[in-house]
């Protein structure tokens, strides 16, 4: 009767070992199939994030060629158009023509420095030179009255020159003369923001601004000139220090420029 009740408890034993293994294999399986199923929506989450931004990267590549196109037919078309009357003589070689054909020349410089200084600064091969600088002295630096307080940060002198330079560039381009320049402590960023109170940025023109090539002054005017590439050299510089640029604007009101860089 023991040897009965001992057995019977053994089967029962095994019984149950066997079903709580089925189902723990049955619980894997469905754990696998869920996450799979996850992981491909997950996947087709990412996949249209990427053709998004694919089409996004075409979108400025088709814009870029296009601004560089014009950015170089026009000062081209001018200097070609003046040389040829002037060699046929249906123009007289004046200082004036040719004051006018040397600064176009000029123009094209710049776009070719501008290009040159892009390259170089989005370069893999960048390499920056880490120190402690005060934020508050070196603003004060390019833009002369800065308000706010001393703030130290760890990055490279020279292109912090080089982006709050820019900046003030745009502002003064942009603005209506006015700039406010502050600096502050922000968490584990020293920050200094750049407030000019001219034309303003629309909404449209906006998440781009940062963009190399992109100009949400359309009229080209020289009075605005640039090949709108100072803006993207900021970006590339912040970015590689590890720290962030933004923008607000309103139409009408100026806009407001915020480097932050990590302490």
């Amino acid at each position: 009767m023991k040897q009965l009740l001992l057995g019977l408890i053994i089967i029962f034993a095994m019984a149950g070992l066997i079903f709580y293994n089925n189902m723990m294999h049955l619980a894997c399986i469905v754990s696998m199939f869920l996450a799979l199923a996850a992981g491909g929506l997950f996947t087709l989450h990412l996949n249209r994030r990427y053709v998004d931004k694919l089409a996004r990267q075409e979108e400025i590549r088709k814009q870029l060629t296009a601004d560089v196109a014009h950015e170089l037919r026009t000062p081209l078309t001018a200097v070609s158009t003046n040389l040829e009357a002037m060699a046929e003589g249906a123009l007289e070689p004046t200082s004036e023509r040719l004051n006018a054909c040397y600064d176009e020349i000029g123009r094209l410089g710049n776009l070719v420095a501008d290009l040159e200084n892009l390259a170089k600064t989005e370069s893999e091969i960048l390499k920056l030179k880490f120190a402690t600088l005060d934020l508050y002295e070196i603003a004060e630096e390019v833009f002369g009255n800065v308000g706010g307080e001393h703030v130290t940060v760890q990055a490279d002198r020279e292109r912090v020159l080089q982006v709050l330079n820019n900046l003030r560039t745009n502002a003064e381009k942009y603005g209506d003369g006015k700039i406010s320049v502050t600096v502050k402590s922000a968490g584990k960023y020293g920050e200094i923001s750049v407030a000019d109170s001219g034309a303003g940025i629309s909404e449209e023109d906006l998440p781009h601004i940062f963009e190399r090539f992109y100009r949400a002054d359309k009229s080209r005017t020289r009075s605005t000139g640039g090949a709108g590439i100072g803006l993207a050299i900021v970006k590339s510089i912040v970015t590689a220090h590890g720290g962030i640029v933004s923008v607000t604007s309103k139409i009408g009101e100026g806009s407001t420029f915020v480097v932050q860089l990590k302490k």
